[in-house]
């Protein structure tokens, strides 16, 4: 019975590092744009989280340091544990550069 917990418990945090890798790569899309924002990156990752993670996670943080050249979201969670004294923790970070518009006049 152990073992049936165990590889349940495995495909959780799977599925969990899922979720939150694409909540961290939404969240750096939404706020790489040119209007985009660090509350938009907020929105978005939490919006995927809502909608996805259900009750499996929980404790979700979510981090952005945005500096005009580059956007960096960082997402941490705790997974639902299935076995007691275990408390499983998945984390993802998705970064890249923003979009600035450059005048004709100075390219």
């Amino acid at each position: 019975m152990l073992l049936v917990f165990v590889v349940v418990q495995a495909a959780l945090v799977f599925h969990a590092q899922a979720l939150v890798d694409a909540a961290a790569q939404e969240g750096a899309q939404a706020g790489q744009g040119e209007l985009g924002t660090e509350a938009a990156a907020h929105s978005a990752v939490r919006s995927v989280i809502g909608a996805s993670a259900g009750n499996l996670l929980s404790d979700v943080d979510v981090s952005v340091q945005a500096d005009p050249s580059r956007l960096s979201v960082t997402v941490q969670a705790a997974v639902k544990s299935l076995i007691p004294g275990y408390r499983p923790s998945v984390s993802s970070t998705a970064a890249g550069p923003r979009e600035v518009f450059v005048p004709e006049y100075r390219r």
